[in-house]
């Protein structure tokens, strides 16, 4: 299905908006670590993904008419902080008429608008809570944690066809005739963290930009793959991947010229 690799635009786009809203989010303090050098930060997020992420696949299992609730509170809340920094209390209304439309309509559209909206605000503001190399540390345990997930105990497969069967907009979707082309919304932030981290801590601005260009390419080998098997596939291990090499490549470049 080539239309899967429209999927990069919205990896762009998160990737870009991210990078626009961190400055403003960093003025308004709203960082999710005081120290932003402390390593041990990666593997606080580290075990709160783990802790939601065994905390949902229960309620899957004994409760599961509360996960659309559960998710449409989470996804308006983070509608709420993306709004904040630029126009303060009255975020709630465009948070609202957009939690309004998921759940009415569901069109493509408006899910791919509500993935971005909470893709860009994760990651900036994430990205401009901790520095690179703490930022590195992460993704190195989340790629590790992505490729055990799906391949091993392939708890995440459960977890990405629960969602899927009842219709939780927290991908991206590209419509097709024979099926939809899906990418999940954690497959741009995670890469997307260093992209901003390195714009936000960095002084060089080649850096953040060969990141970002390397995440694309990463998505890219990763999508072709897909496309070839047929099946899915971790995409942490090699967007993440992708990045940090992009981040080392940017940072000797910024040390040559």
């Amino acid at each position: 299905m080539r239309g899967r690799y429209l999927l990069g635009v919205f990896y762009i786009l998160t990737g870009v908006l991210s990078i626009a809203i961190a400055p403003a989010f960093s003025n308004a303090g709203m960082q999710a670590f005081k120290n932003s050098s402390d390593v041990t930060n990666s593997f606080a997020y580290i075990l709160m993904i783990l802790a939601f992420t065994a905390f949902i696949l229960l309620i899957i299992r004994f409760r599961k008419a509360l996960i659309k609730p559960l998710f449409y509170v989470l996804l308006f809340v983070t509608y709420f902080y993306g709004f904040l920094p630029f126009i303060g209390i009255l975020s709630v209304i465009p948070s609202s008429i957009i939690l309004y439309l998921i759940i009415k309509t569901r069109h493509w559209i408006v899910v791919n608008i509500s993935a971005i909206i909470v893709g860009a605000t994760v990651t900036a503001i994430f990205g401009i809570s901790m520095e690179p190399l703490p930022v590195m540390v992460l993704l190195i345990a989340l790629a590790a944690y992505d490729y055990l997930a799906v391949y091993k105990t392939k708890h995440m497969l459960t977890l990405a066809d629960s969602i899927s069967e009842m219709k939780i907009p927290v991908v991206f979707i590209i419509p097709g005739k024979e099926r939809d082309a899906i990418m999940g919304v954690g497959d741009a932030v995670m890469p997307n963290i260093l992209v901003v981290s390195g714009f936000i801590f960095g002084n060089c601005l080649i850096q953040p930009l060969v990141t970002f260009v390397s995440g694309i390419v990463g998505l890219v080998f990763l999508l072709s793959m897909v496309e070839r098997s047929k099946k899915a596939h971790p995409g942490l291990p090699i967007l993440n991947f992708s990045v940090i090499a992009g981040y080392i490549i940017g940072l000797a470049l910024c040390h040559i010229l």
